[in-house]
């Protein structure tokens, strides 16, 4: 097992055609004709759509804001194939028509090879110690990860996302490799439906999560184990909000959630502003990775209510 790298995660969306390439001269085809050069079609479908600020969610706001990193191993091993000599190379758009290397990679002219990439290449500091790429076995990368658990830590990050692809040769990819990147992570969504007039919200707490865990994939199936003690997601607002409005969006590790909601609020009474807390436990629910779920809330003088009939949707 090899380690790749550390990361972080920063959020963008798109779905695009995108051409990349470097260089080795062990392929006796021409560079000029572009036929053995190693090119990707890069589907991000609806990925990295902003959760918090800014959304990517169109293919000019990739071109102009994004880039992906990308390994090239021999397929079924942990080897760098080092014909291509793909390492951890990214790939930018390059202004007028397509995505592409600095340099050019070529195909080897045996062998096939496993295709790893993730999406951004470029963390900031913030970012740092949120998500580690862990190690490559065989077509099967893992990464590890530790949520910040409150509104404010989740407002310096963004979303991570991932394509592998598997057994490519140059005889079957002339038009290029197809990298269709995922959501590794579940989002949650907390709208608000109905509530008393005037309602300041203070917090919103679920309780009960794990905020760490290790992604593992074989082929296109990825696998979360979360760990370390249950602990509380707290989502400090102090906001005036009215029906339909929404709340907020975080990220979370995929998991089973069967804990309490709690919404800390501020609302008159007689004419005097008092806070109220009021909660509801939930059914339990197993959130999936890619999944996007929206608790919306109706609060009462003395309830919360929570409606999830319109719940889940592809993310």
């Amino acid at each position: 097992m090899t380690t790749i790298r550390h990361i972080a995660m920063t959020m963008l969306a798109a779905g695009l055609l995108a051409g990349c390439s470097a260089d080795s001269t062990d392929d006796t085809t021409s560079p000029a004709t572009h036929d053995a050069d190693i090119r990707f079609n890069v589907d991000v479908w609806r990925v990295m759509e902003g959760t918090r600020a800014t959304t990517f969610d169109n293919a000019a706001a990739l071109q102009t804001e994004g880039s992906f990193t990308c390994f090239a191993y021999d397929a079924g091993t942990t080897t760098v194939n080092t014909t291509s000599n793909v390492s951890g190379i990214t790939a930018t758009w390059n202004g007028s028509t397509a995505w592409e290397f600095a340099d050019k990679h070529y195909w080897p002219l045996t062998g096939s090879l496993d295709f790893f990439a993730y999406m951004p290449a470029d963390l900031t500091a913030d970012e740092a110690n949120y998500i580690s790429i862990e190690e490559y076995a065989a077509g099967n990368p893992s990464f590890s990860c530790t949520v910040p658990m409150t509104s404010a830590g989740q407002a310096s990050i963004k979303e991570f996302i991932y394509a592998l692809t598997t057994g490519q040769d140059k005889a079957h990819n002339a038009a290029g490799v197809n990298l269709t990147f995922k959501h590794p992570f579940t989002r949650i969504k907390l709208q608000l439906s109905s509530t008393q007039a005037n309602i300041h919200i203070n917090t919103i707490t679920l309780k009960s999560l794990k905020n760490n865990g290790t992604c593992s994939f074989n082929g296109t199936t990825s696998t979360w184990t979360p760990s370390g003690d249950a602990t509380n997601f707290v989502a400090t607002l102090n906001a005036d909000y009215s029906a339909n409005d929404d709340i907020g969006t975080y990220i979370m590790i995929p998991q089973t959630f069967s804990g309490a909601i709690e919404v800390k609020a501020t609302w008159s009474d007689w004419g005097v502003d008092l806070e109220h807390t009021v909660s509801t436990t939930l059914p339990s629910v197993t959130w999936a990775a890619g999944t996007s779920y929206t608790y919306t809330f109706t609060i009462t003088a003395t309830d919360l209510i929570v409606d999830t009939e319109k719940f889940t949707e592809q993310w």
